[in-house]
């Protein structure tokens, strides 16, 4: 089993301590967590006391050898430079989505697991949803024809909840609104069905929210296959996490995070109701069988790092005004060179 210490023990940091363990012993899970790093100690030292959790420094947790792996829940800018410094310690690394702000960035942080034979994960848990993976395999099966176009939203009421000191309300962390936090899920999605985005135009605005931070973002896209996307991230309403996918053949929808709806050209029309299923605990187990070697992460590194592009670009339009951005090309691909095969534990 593996042993890795989270880092960052906020509600997302604690969520996904809970997928794999309970009151410190591993539910049945292929890791669990046995230590953690945090800004506040004193605050989170009955959580870490509940979860069985040796409380240290992040020096100290790259430094014990009885550390497998890190898992790090820490604010979007800090990331680069915290997995480096675990590849550099010989730890693997699983990472919440973003990998970084910038492409040089990612890239470095790639590079740095790469050089070290170390996995690096990141955390784009709505890949493993059943309704999602249906709907990636029937357009990898071209069961919807030639697409034209593909939309995704992500919205919720995060932003009304926020205060201005907070992390993922400031420009550094969150320069787009909830793009990097929420709807970095939504592009990562349309990347992995449609591929590669060559062009971005977007436009973000506070409509709601009280603390300087915007609730409503949205960006046109190009993709290099062909088809158009729309990517819609709202932090000021009801929850949801949609998808809809056109093509000349009919057209498919995720309502939501369990079910599918595919709709032929002529009216014909299928749902499909998929179990829901804890995404926090399947990504980590998927986690600990590449560390293991016995699988690779299911996420492709040039594809997150395509991602981030993305979002980079996605950002430079917000603060030009809107002017339609190219995609800097991503990083060479994981697919081709087998870069997660040679992954090991």
């Amino acid at each position: 089993m593996i042993r890795a210490a989270i880092v960052g023990l906020g509600g997302w940091g604690r969520r996904l301590v809970a997928s794999v363990q309970e009151d410190g012993q591993p539910r049945g899970s292929e890791i669990y967590f046995t230590h953690a790093a945090v800004r506040s100690p004193a605050r989170a030292q009955p959580y870490a006391n509940r979860q069985r959790l040796q409380l240290a420094s992040y020096e100290a947790c790259l430094a014990d050898p009885n550390v497998d792996a890190v898992v790090l829940a820490t604010p979007h800018s800090l990331h680069p430079g915290q997995v480096c410094a675990a590849a550099g310690a010989g730890k693997h690394v699983f990472v919440e989505k973003p990998l970084a702000l910038t492409l040089a960035e990612a890239q470095s942080a790639i590079a740095a697991c790469a050089a070290a034979g170390r996995v690096l994960a990141l955390g784009h848990n709505r890949r493993f949803l059943p309704a999602f993976r249906a709907l990636r395999d029937l357009l990898r099966a071209g069961e919807l024809g030639t697409i034209l176009h593909a939309e995704a939203l992500f919205a919720g009421a995060f932003g009304l909840a926020y205060t201005p000191d907070a992390w993922r309300a400031g420009d550094a962390d969150a320069p787009a609104g909830g793009l990097t936090a929420m709807g970095i899920h939504s592009l990562d999605a349309l990347i992995d069905g449609l591929g590669p985005v060559e062009e971005v135009t977007a436009q973000s605005m506070r409509r709601a929210v009280a603390i300087p931070m915007d609730d409503t973002t949205s960006a046109m896209l190009r993709f290099r296959s062909g088809p158009s996307g729309h990517v819609a991230t709202l932090m000021a309403t009801a929850w949801t996490w949609q998808l809809r996918v056109f093509g000349v053949r009919g057209y498919a929808v995720m309502p939501d995070e369990t079910s599918l709806q595919i709709v032929e050209r002529s009216g014909v029309s299928r749902h499909v109701a998929f179990p829901v299923l804890d995404t926090e605990r399947a990504e980590l187990e998927a986690f600990a069988r590449a560390v293991r070697g016995d699988e690779a992460y299911p996420v492709p590194l040039d594809e997150v790092a395509h991602g981030v592009a993305v979002l980079e670009a996605t950002i430079a339009s917000i603060r030009s005004g809107g002017v339609r951005m190219t995609v800097q090309a991503r990083a060479p691909s994981c697919r081709e060179t087998r870069c997660a095969d040679r992954q090991t534990a």
